[in-house]
């Protein structure tokens, strides 16, 4: 009967240990995963490139201003300069759907005494869209024929944004398969791909391009224009400013011995 109480007794502190020296598991079932399976080696590596081209539009705004003591006649002078204006430019070889005109606006003039305006200005601004200097040439002769046309600014675009993102990705993209080759053959791994990210692909003005708009900002009050586009269009080379896309871009890989 002792005996029997002694093995019991044995039985129960021996259950006792197992059950103290087991490890209990908490957290989250990512947390877990992770416990069971560890993550598996991911190497990121990077590229860029970048292509540098010439803006190939130009939108040049003109300012076109009238005065007259009776508002119709300003307003109607306006009008008809307007309509002078863009038959020139058509003429000169400009698409008549690149030439828009903004709303008119109108200010009353007043003289020294009384309350009623004296005259009447009417402001109305003109855009138009160009493609060479042939083009930017005929504007600037608008400005210069009319006392009551200003070029007040011009805004340089390039119109095929989509077409050099998609070559700077490319070699981007390109120039991380290189480093990638470069490291399967060193290393003796695979590397295979299982994500990517476009940090950062766009276009920027270059350095020339930001000279050649200040140098037209800070001159185009000159009374004659024209020798201005004659003078900063030779420095740039070629029609319009320059424009640099640039591409950014990271690619993950996980590492696979080559033997798996």
């Amino acid at each position: 009967m002792q005996i029997d109480k002694i093995i019991f007794g044995g039985l129960l502190l021996m259950f006792s240990v197992v059950s103290v020296g087991e490890t209990e598991i908490k957290g989250t079932p990512n947390e877990l995963r992770e416990f069971i399976h560890p993550a598996e080696n991911i190497v990121i590596i990077r590229g860029y490139s970048e292509e540098k081209t010439f803006s190939d539009k130009a939108i040049v705004s003109l300012v076109i201003t009238t005065e007259h003591d009776k508002l119709s006649s300003s307003i109607e002078r306006n009008q008809k300069l307007r309509d002078k204006i863009k038959t020139q430019l058509v003429s000169s070889g400009i698409r008549e759907d690149e030439i828009n005109n903004s709303k008119f606006s109108t200010s009353p003039q007043y003289g020294w005494f009384g309350k009623e305006p004296d005259n009447y200005k009417v402001i109305n601004r003109m855009e138009i869209g160009i493609y060479d200097e042939k083009q930017l040439i005929a504007v600037a002769s608008v400005s210069d024929e009319n006392k009551e046309v200003v070029l007040a600014s011009s805004i340089y675009e390039h119109t095929q944004k989509d077409k050099y993102r998609d070559i700077v990705k490319e070699k981007a993209l390109s120039e991380i398969m290189k480093q990638k080759k470069g490291y399967e053959k060193t290393l003796g791994v695979k590397l295979i791909p299982i994500g990517i990210t476009d940090t950062r692909i766009h276009n920027i003005p270059t350095e020339g391009a930001m000279f050649l708009d200040q140098a037209l900002e800070n001159r185009k009050k000159s009374s004659s224009f024209s020798s201005i586009v004659q003078h900063d269009t030779a420095q740039a080379s070629s029609s319009f400013d320059e424009v640099k896309y640039e591409a950014n871009m990271a690619v993950e890989f996980k590492i696979v011995e080559n033997d798996k």
